[in-house]
């Protein structure tokens, strides 16, 4: 038999990608900094300081841009490597380049008299040198690199499984209110419970068909449309809903399961408590580059002074929304809600606020 072993995460992410400029512009900063400190630790003073200073800087520059051009070129090949491989290679490069460079230092320091800046012992010495510190340096770096890397893996999997684990408390939410819907319907009328039964299976088919974590807008009004079939069999008139969706924005890309639970409470906590009919209204709009879906629903009679204050069952829903858009937004999502006092009757409203991609790559 075959043994099954986790998938490993890219390897790339050992090291950062030097073919970018961010690297490259926080690699000459430090390097630069380096300089600056080798400079103030000598014992050169006045001009002869900056001469120091414009030597290291040079000397120490080249080696970055060198290494970072070399590491860039590893990427493509290092990718199917193991982690072992890619520290020693890395590590072999990082010395190699250093030991190029201060040989070449020495051969211009020489060849152009600098006597300043003339070392005070031999070519070989010098090169040995400058290589060994390159290579307790570059273990050490290649060590923070492993430790920065598996600190990102283990937050990645430790908000993949909060993720999992709010998604899977929503579903039995859902699960719990569409099944009392049918029972009440099995001996009054049959028909209308077969037909929601179909439509409760096409909208778990649907849910569980989706591969990824993220949907487009599309897809989620689809799923609210047939769960509103559901109750609209349970409320008949009572329930009507108005639907306000610019075409547009149907691609829109957003995690899927944050609108449904929204209008299912303005369902149970507001139209199906209601003596009279009462109207869902469901607004989607693109203000800047955020999408703003807003869901507002008539307030019961006797829940004037603010809707679903005493229902536990509707705060742990919004908790787990809120709590699963911080893990793949960050601060950059909003879930706000509240009452909103009108003429014709007080409603209340969920406004969320979505931005037009996760704060990372992770959650596709």
């Amino acid at each position: 038999m075959k043994r099954v072993r986790p998938q490993r995460g890219p390897l790339l992410e050992l090291i950062p990608d030097f073919c970018r400029g961010g690297a490259l512009l926080t690699q000459a900063f430090v390097l630069q900094l380096v300089a600056i400190v080798l400079t103030l630790a000598g014992d050169a003073r006045g001009g002869d300081a900056v001469s120091r200073l414009m030597m290291l800087t040079i000397y120490l520059q080249w080696i970055g841009v060198i290494s970072g051009a070399s590491l860039c070129w590893a990427r493509s090949w290092l990718a199917v490597a193991r982690p072992g491989v890619v520290f020693f290679v890395c590590w072999g490069m990082l010395v190699v380049v250093v030991l190029f460079m201060s040989d070449l230092g020495y051969l211009v320091v020489v060849e152009l008299r600098w006597s300043e800046f003339l070392p005070a012992e031999s070519r070989l010495e010098f090169i040995a040198r400058h290589s060994a510190i390159a290579g307790i340096v570059s273990v050490g770096l290649l060590r923070y690199f492993w430790a920065r890397h598996q600190w990102q893996q283990n937050i990645k999997a430790e908000g993949e499984a909060r993720y999992q684990a709010l998604n899977a408390r929503i579903k039995p939410h859902f699960l719990f209110n569409s099944l009392n819907s049918v029972a009440e319907l099995i001996h009054a009328r049959p028909n209308d419970a077969e037909d929601m039964v179909v439509d409760l299976s096409e909208l778990f088919r649907a849910s569980l068909e989706k591969r990824g974590q993220l949907g487009t807008l599309e897809e989620e009004i689809a799923l609210c449309r047939s769960y509103l079939r559901i109750e609209q069999v349970r409320l008949s008139e009572k329930l009507s809903v108005i639907w306000d969706v610019p075409d547009a924005l149907l691609s829109w890309s957003l995690p899927m399961l944050v609108v449904q639970p929204l209008i299912e409470n303005a369902v149970h906590h507001g139209v199906s408590r209601m003596t009279k009919a009462g109207m869902i209204r469901v607004t989607i709009r693109k203000i800047g580059s955020r999408l703003v879906v807003e869901v507002e629903n008539p307030i019961p009679d006797g829940d004037v002074e603010g809707q679903h204050a005493g229902q536990r069952g509707n705060h742990i829903a919004v908790d787990n929304i809120a709590q699963r858009l911080v893990l793949i937004y960050g601060d950059q999502a909003r879930l706000e809600m509240g009452k909103d006092p009108r003429l014709d009757g007080p409603v209340f409203r969920v406004r969320l606020s979505l931005p037009e991609s996760p704060r990372t790559g992770e959650f596709t």
